[in-house]
């Protein structure tokens, strides 16, 4: 059975993502996640929103270098942003998506609040339990 995750991106990289360019979302902690894994996109401000969804494909793990080297067509960032991120650490994660989509109608934090009132967004990932979040926010997805 797949999983739901929810992780953060900033507009800048979650458009690099819808228009393709960026196929690969960086982070400095490696999730929990499958191939075939379910990404629900939170866009941080200003849009507080739930925006796209993705399929994992792959969990990459390398040095900061490394990734740069093979992947950097497909991660929607520049390299002073890169190393500047990636700066002291000597691991980097790449989560490589694919399917990715925008949401009809992307949900706002607001709406979330209204349901879970202690929701915050994830700094990183967080794992929703999918028969939970169908049950709660199934009304928002139709």
């Amino acid at each position: 059975m797949s999983n739901l995750i929810l992780i953060s991106v900033k507009e800048k990289y979650v458009a690099e993502m819808l228009t393709g360019r960026k196929t690969i979302e960086l982070r400095k902690a490696k999730p929990k996640a499958y191939p075939g894994d379910t990404l629900i996109i939170y866009t941080t401000q200003p849009r507080k929103a739930i925006t796209a969804v993705a399929l994992v494909k792959n969990i990459i793990t390398c040095p900061p270098a490394e990734m740069w080297e093979k992947y950097n067509a497909k991660l929607g960032i520049d390299k002073a942003s890169f190393d500047n991120y990636y700066g002291g650490v000597n691991k980097a994660i790449g989560i490589e998506m694919t399917e990715i989509s925008a949401l009809n109608a992307e949900i706002l934090l607001s709406a979330i609040k209204t349901i879970q009132p202690n929701f915050t967004p994830p700094q990183t990932f967080k794992y929703l339990n999918k028969f939970a979040t169908l049950r709660d926010f199934g009304h928002l997805l139709s």
